[in-house]
């Protein structure tokens, strides 16, 4: 069975990875920032409060009793998958 420590673990690397993924990309687009369309330079900030958002979901997971977590854990996954997809809908852009 996963416990909670197990998620936990999983989903900061997920972060991580997906942070530093939107990292390489902003720095990308401000390199090039007179070429970035209104809508790349949106794109990126929804992929930014997308990541803020994130973050503050993986802490109140932290956060959570025992009894709330699988919840927790079901809707980061789902928001996790959503965060991927905006991720390489954006890359496929550049």
């Amino acid at each position: 069975m996963t416990t909670k420590k197990d998620i936990e673990k999983k989903l900061e690397e997920q972060l991580d990875s997906l942070s530093k993924q939107i990292d390489k990309l902003e720095a990308k687009m401000k390199q090039d920032q007179a070429r970035a369309s209104e809508l790349e330079q949106q794109a990126m900030q929804k992929l930014i409060s997308m990541r803020s958002k994130a973050k503050s979901e993986l802490h109140h997971f932290k956060e959570s009793g025992e009894e709330k977590w699988e919840a927790l854990s079901a809707r980061l996954d789902q928001y996790w998958e959503s965060l991927g997809k905006e991720l390489k809908a954006y890359e496929g852009r550049l």
